[in-house]
């Protein structure tokens, strides 16, 4: 007959010695050693759920404290979440002062339409309700876009004179593309309310979407630099082609995304390369205002966050996701900034989905 004490015994260890190992080498290796390997980019997508198990596991061991070696390693493994867990979750404290210097919003607008690269058709209601949500909102002094779209042909796509009129903006700046089988340019582009000393473009990547522009601005008696720009996409979408049998739409998907996300971290790390080039030679303070298309724990952000404090981080309260579609946990848009500027508040707009993506917006004072 099987003991039930060593059952009992055997379940304990596994509980608080062999899954506070894992756990703890998963994390260890993921949110701290980070070899450059996209596969850990992959694994880092666990990495929530991680932080739960290592919570539960903590909270579990302090029932059983009197056999040490069921404290200590659920401990040590708890004190692995630190950094990954804050973030994950923004901790402000008290209310957010919404007074500030000058303010930035960072938005990727899915070209007012998230299905467009698929038929092509622009949707009317989703541009009128950005519209009408600008009007109903305080509009940014500076507002960076990603993944515009403009067009002459309607009104509503007409959204470069839009945005200026209902924004009262008096400066933009973008790097179009235009494409004939949809009508229109694509750009990223960026609107201000301050006078630009010096404009121009980031040339990096391969892919008509993944662009940069750069501003220096001057406000009041200083000057700052405002970065705009998209890195190659995370590409993970859920499709279901009607022609295949369930077993198959998994493996199709499983597989398309598997390769996708290989190729992405690869060329996103090309293009983080130029850059940081770029950054390096700032005479002023900076502001990124970016679709990095990777998420807090991966090796992207964090090159990022050794140059820049991350506004999510020091002001941004609860989950901050910014994805508006599969696979929802994750935060990919992003304001980082220099430590020099004073951040007043961060919030992110859940409620304007005219985008698979959330609007950023952050108040600085120099």
């Amino acid at each position: 007959m099987t003991n039930p004490k060593r059952m009992k015994s055997a379940a304990l260890n596994i509980l608080f010695v062999v899954m506070p190992i894992l756990s703890g080498i998963f994390l260890g290796l993921v949110c701290y050693i980070q070899p450059d390997a996209w596969v850990f980019e992959l694994l880092a997508f666990a990495v929530p759920l991680v932080i739960v198990l290592n919570l539960m596991l903590f909270l579990s061991s302090l029932f059983w404290f009197r056999k040490p070696a069921y404290l200590i390693l659920p401990f040590l493994s708890f004190a692995l979440i630190y950094k990954p867990f804050f973030e994950t979750l923004g901790c402000r404290l008290g209310m957010a002062d919404n007074e500030a210097g000058f303010t930035v919003m960072s938005y990727n607008v899915a070209t007012f339409n998230p299905s467009r690269m698929e038929n092509k058709q622009s949707d009317s209601l989703m541009s009128s309700s950005f519209y009408h949500w600008l009007r109903e909102t305080n509009t940014p002094d500076i507002l960076c876009l990603q993944e515009f779209y403009h067009s002459d042909l309607a009104d509503f796509d007409n959204a470069l004179d839009s945005i200026l009129t209902i924004g009262e903006y008096t400066y933009f700046y973008m790097n179009p593309v235009y494409k004939d089988e949809h009508n229109g340019v694509f750009a990223v582009i960026t609107f201000s309310k301050f006078k630009s000393i010096k404009s121009g473009s980031l040339v990096y990547g391969d892919h008509y979407l993944n662009k940069g522009v750069f501003h220096d601005f001057v406000i009041g008696s200083d000057t700052l630099r405002i970065v705009n720009f998209q890195l190659n996409s995370m590409s993970i979408r859920w499709a279901w082609p009607d022609t295949l049998s369930l077993p198959q739409k998994l493996a199709h998907n499983a597989t398309n995304i598997y390769q996708r996300l290989q190729s992405g971290y690869e060329k996103r790390h090309e293009e983080l390369n130029e850059i940081e080039a770029f950054l390096d030679e700032s005479p002023y303070p900076v502001i990124l205002c970016a679709d990095i298309n990777a998420i807090p724990y991966s090796r992207t952000y964090q090159r990022l966050k050794k140059k820049y404090a991350n506004a999510f981080e020091q002001e941004g309260c609860g989950l901050g996701y910014t994805l508006n579609r599969f696979p929802y946990y994750v935060r990919i848009d992003n304001q980082f900034y220099d430590p020099k500027l004073k951040l007043n508040y961060f919030k992110t707009h859940t409620g304007m989905k005219v985008s698979d993506h959330f609007p950023i917006e952050a108040g600085y004072s120099f």
